[in-house]
């Protein structure tokens, strides 16, 4: 070796090593106890920093480097588990049909995909059922300007108080999800219920017109379909759909604890069966057994109607009707929940991860006592869950507020922290990625520590407040998952 490739190797030695130090980061479990001083009321365990009491505190140890240098800020990350919800009045058009889809395309550009409200028909007093629906067709009949298409239409907001009904997006009554992507609106349904993804591709929502049809797009052997569609930074489409195969369908409120991940580079060509690990898997022990269910729909695929699955015991909870956003780095993924105990009543279901390649995790259910098929988005500064209900779900975000934090610094060099920022209220912010739909930026919770002298040891203390969360009526706390100082 020469001696200009010794000096660069030498170099990029000492470039290397002043870039390893510049940092402090703690995220692991071992590296949240070897970074800890002093701990009252928390618990480390899972890489989390975990409140066990409404008012916590954690304080770092000194930490000394080999050279004197600035901290600049010292930025914070909670658990991805999301719980500051609060059910909330309905914020769609009144008396729309089926399961409703939020596509908020950018900030004050909103769409809801659903049925159109069916005419209010007055009936003559005493109708049986039968009669009423006789007296139903002959008023159609006479009257076919009346009579609901099936289909779906689209409304439009500026700000989710006024809705802008646009017409018609798809003579289909089984739309799932929908996606945006360069200007265009990207529509999925169901052909027949619960079977194999449809897509519709829509320029223009506002006129009354619906879209290019471009037939089956995925061609499902698991049935179940009911997916979420979901396009990520690098333009690939995710979806996310049911998978039937190890339950009976049709007592577990037609969801499953099975559901599959498929990709595609442009939305309509590669989704194909099996190519990516289950995203949710909350099977049961297999037995080796088949059992079978109807399902009506079914008989326009196979003719008959009836579907087989592989029998699990014990009993298995039950998801689907899904919808997924993204946070920052965080997917999270929104479904009906169906507990195996079926003495539990339904609700909705959430689950999180950061690599779609990898099982997503269980992170809670809220509310209680519907059939929800949520769609999930950022809007006016919020989170919401649109549910098929007069009632939907709002968040600030999965930040949780009630978080404190000060750094300090050895000034003179004798080993101690003289001198500390003031305590500082820090928290996410978010705004919506644009040209995304489903994805949502974050401005990450910092501590300013620019004022602080240049020194070789700095230490960082934060502290927590539980707040009380109406939705669970209970106090919930803020967890901390990783903090990073920077240095300049």
């Amino acid at each position: 070796m020469n001696k200009f490739s010794s000096s660069l190797c030498l170099a990029a030695l000492l470039s290397t090593s002043l870039s390893a130090k510049n940092n402090w980061r703690i995220d692991s479990n071992d590296e949240w106890k070897a970074a800890t001083s002093q701990a009252t009321e928390l618990k480390i365990d899972q890489g989390l920093v975990q409140p066990q009491a409404k008012n916590a505190q954690f304080s770092s140890i000194i930490k000394t480097f080999d050279e004197k240098q600035k901290l600049d800020t010292i930025q914070f990350k909670q658990s991805p588990i999301w719980d500051n919800w609060e059910q909330i009045d309905d914020i769609t058009p009144k008396g729309l049909g089926n399961a409703y889809v939020f596509l908020p395309v950018a900030p004050g550009d909103y769409y809801i995909l659903a049925q159109p409200p069916r005419p209010k028909v007055t009936y003559p007093k005493g109708l049986s059922k039968t009669e009423k629906k006789k007296f139903l067709n002959k008023y159609y009949k006479e009257n076919p300007d009346k009579k609901p298409s099936g289909g779906y239409d689209a409304w439009h907001s500026t700000d989710l108080k006024s809705w802008t009904h646009c017409g018609p997006i798809s003579k289909s009554k089984w739309v799932t999800t929908a996606e945006y992507a360069d200007g265009k609106f990207y529509i999925y349904y169901d052909e027949p219920n619960d079977q194999d993804p449809h897509l519709i591709i829509d320029e223009n929502l506002k006129d009354g017109k619906i879209g290019k049809e471009m037939g089956k797009v995925f061609d499902d052997p698991s049935h179940g379909s009911d997916i979420a569609a979901f396009r990520d930074e690098d333009g690939t489409f995710h979806l996310i759909y049911e998978d039937w195969s190890p339950i009976n369908a049709q007592q577990n409120a037609w969801d499953s604890p099975l559901a599959g991940r498929v990709s595609s580079p442009d939305g309509i060509n590669g989704f194909t069966f099996g190519q990516h690990p289950n995203i949710i898997d909350h099977r049961t022990t297999p037995t080796g057994k088949k059992g079978t269910f109807k399902h009506g729909a079914t008989k326009a695929v196979n003719g008959t109607g009836i579907l087989e699955y592989e029998i699990h015991e014990p009993k298995q909870n039950a998801y689907g009707d899904y919808s997924v956003i993204k946070i920052g780095e965080d997917y999270h993924i929104f479904c009906d929940y169906d507990p195996a105990d079926h003495s539990q009543n339904m609700r909705m279901g959430r689950f999180t991860g950061n690599d779609l390649n990898k099982e997503f995790t269980w992170s809670g259910s809220m509310g209680d006592g519907f059939h929800p098929d949520p769609s999930v988005g950022f809007a006016e500064g919020k989170f919401y869950a649109v549910m098929q209900k007069e009632t939907d779900f709002m968040s600030s975000g999965p930040w949780l507020d009630g978080v404190e934090a000060r750094a300090g610094a050895d000034s003179n060099g004798d080993g101690k922290i003289d001198q500390w920022t003031d305590w500082q209220k820090i928290k996410e912010s978010y705004s919506q990625k644009p040209g995304f739909a489903r994805i949502v930026d974050v401005e990450v919770a910092s501590l300013n520590c620019s004022d602080l002298a240049a020194s070789q040891s700095f230490q960082f203390e934060f502290r927590t407040s539980g707040i009380h969360n109406k939705l669970k009526n209970e106090i919930i706390h803020p967890v901390i998952d990783r903090v990073e100082l920077n240095f300049k």
